[in-house]
């Protein structure tokens, strides 16, 4: 039987539409430097305000870090991550306005990304939730011709709606989770480019598989390394960070090529380049730490047998 939802969460889900639909109709307009002042007061109330993000992140920084970084160090990434949360979440509406004038304006794409971009090939892209993911999306429709990604479902699904109808904008096509494998194999199998978010947790129970991460096993979905092994797709690890002066950088720093995945052990490779791929997260983390959503319960699951000495109060 379904739980009877409580007053409070049924008014928040009828208010959340209608703040979404004034989010899309103000902030578009904003100029960008009011937009990007927005996003740091947004941030800074996160961090003063939510006791449970503070001690949420600070667990993640301390595994992450250990004693390398100061106690002072670790709130001054914090609050800068949960800015640049808030300004990823506005630059999906703001984009949404003129979005291939301002992503010309606003994104600088390096010429690695802008080359591998330019083929027509199959490829699986990987991000993570680290500089503004949004927009690294919208520019791989674009520069592709189409993009299929995956989104889990929000719980209001009003809200969902409108975010799907923001993220399509440029050529990219939202699937559901549920049923998701056909449609991506499809698409690879067509020649086009798949788009995936893997720094989630992925519960083993549901297919994760544990990676090294930060020196402690985090589970991780095998999706980009099963898809490429069989499709026969390139895999493709990009970000866009954000730049003192309000512009993104759009990075293409590691390619893993369909020839190098195809000579690879079909019985092995989805774990091997699942390992690779969380090691590329990380060497990015490690060089901008404050672009990453450390607010996030990443190191969730411990695998059996191993003690919890190490992980964060949440991992179970």
């Amino acid at each position: 039987m379904a739980r009877k939802k409580s007053l409070g969460l049924r008014l928040r889900q009828a208010l959340e539409a209608p703040a979404m639909r004034l989010g899309l109709a103000v902030v578009p307009r904003l100029p960008r430097g009011a937009m990007r002042w927005l996003a740091r007061r947004l941030g800074d109330a996160a961090y003063l305000v939510s006791a449970r993000s503070r001690r949420l992140g600070l667990a993640n920084l301390d595994l992450a870090f250990g004693a390398a970084k100061t106690p002072a160090e670790k709130r001054r990434i914090l609050r800068a991550s949960l800015r640049n949360f808030s300004l990823t979440m506005l630059d999906l509406l703001w984009f949404s306005r003129n979005s291939e004038a301002r992503m010309a304006r606003w994104l600088d794409v390096a010429p690695a990304m802008r080359d591998v971009m330019a083929r027509r090939v199959a490829r699986v892209g990987v991000t993570g939730h680290f500089g503004n993911w949004e927009l690294v999306g919208r520019y791989w429709a674009l520069a592709a011709g189409g993009l299929t990604s995956v989104a889990m479902p929000l719980k209001n699904p009003a809200v969902g709606e409108l975010l799907q109808e923001a993220r399509e904008l440029t050529g990219q096509q939202i699937v559901a989770r549920e049923g998701a494998l056909k449609k991506l194999v499809r698409a690879l199998r067509d020649g086009g480019t798949v788009g995936l978010l893997l720094d989630q947790n992925t519960d083993p129970d549901e297919g994760g598989t544990f990676a090294d991460f930060f020196g402690k096993p985090a589970s991780v979905s095998p999706a980009a390394g099963v898809l490429a092994s069989m499709t026969g797709a390139e895999i493709i690890f990009a970000y866009a960070l954000p730049m003192p002066d309000g512009t993104y950088r759009g990075e293409l720093p590691h390619v893993i090529p369909a020839e190098e995945i195809a000579a690879m052990d079909r019985a092995t490779a989805a774990q091997a380049l699942t390992q690779r791929i969380t090691g590329f997260y990380e060497e990015a983390i490690r060089a901008h730490p404050e672009c990453w959503l450390w607010s996030y319960k990443r190191w969730r699951h411990v695998p059996p047998g191993m003690p919890k000495d190490g992980f964060p109060y949440y991992a179970k």
